[in-house]
């Protein structure tokens, strides 16, 4: 055969080759679309078995028709008043636990500060061991008070909702907790003031960040 004949067969050959793959490839392609089509997004297994990860801020009284709180506070006692709200939220589907639990974790913010002025001050008990008097049950009680002045705060912006993170655990069907709002110094009574709720429900790559939770309430 010559070298003529032998080109000639060559490029046959990869004419024959390339329509055999291009025919191979019209004939996948159907099968290829299917089998990605099939796996949709219900073949993902949820985070929360309710199929949308939900949570509430539950505050102490009822919600006026404006959707405010109304929380009433004692101004008359030693200290700035404080009080907290509960808090739920829907657990991970049991898949997500982590050592038998279900992780969900909660960070706070809101709308309103106060700066700590130069006369905080706190009240120091002095006792005496030997000499002092004691309770019936055996506790010592003290001999007399004395204020100290904590200057070295002054300037410190306190926000009335701590940022730090808080965890839910594991209530029935629901994950609760609480968070501690306060203390407000007198010039908030009657302030509108915006609390904001960020809840993380852990579950790997599929972990759900709601950022959106806020309620509004007036302290009285």
């Amino acid at each position: 055969m010559t070298n003529l004949e032998l080109a000639k067969d060559y490029k046959e050959f990869v004419v024959k080759f390339a329509g055999q793959l291009r025919a191979f490839r019209a004939a996948a392609w159907p099968l290829v679309l299917f089998l990605a089509l099939s796996c949709s997004k219900e073949d993902v297994l949820a985070t929360c078995p309710t199929g949308d990860c939900n949570a509430s801020i539950i505050f102490p009284s009822s919600a006026d028709k404006n959707g405010y709180y109304h929380v009433k506070l004692d101004w008359n006692q030693e200290y700035y008043p404080y009080f907290s709200v509960d808090v739920e939220a829907d657990p991970t589907s049991p898949e997500y636990y982590y050592n038998g639990d279900p992780v969900v974790t909660a960070q706070f913010d809101s709308d309103t500060a106060w700066v700590i002025g130069d006369t905080l001050v706190m009240k120091q008990a002095y006792y005496k061991p030997f000499t002092g008097e004691w309770t019936s049950t055996g506790g010592a009680l003290p001999t007399h008070w004395k204020n100290l002045d904590l200057t070295q705060f002054k300037g410190t912006i306190v926000n009335i909702a701590q940022n730090t993170h808080i965890y839910f655990k594991k209530n029935g069907n629901k994950m609760t907790s609480k968070r501690v709002l306060g203390p407000f110094p007198p010039h908030l009574r009657g302030d509108t003031i915006t609390l904001y709720m960020e809840v993380m429900w852990d579950a790997g790559d599929n972990s759900v960040r709601k950022p959106y939770f806020l309620e509004k309430f007036i302290v009285e």
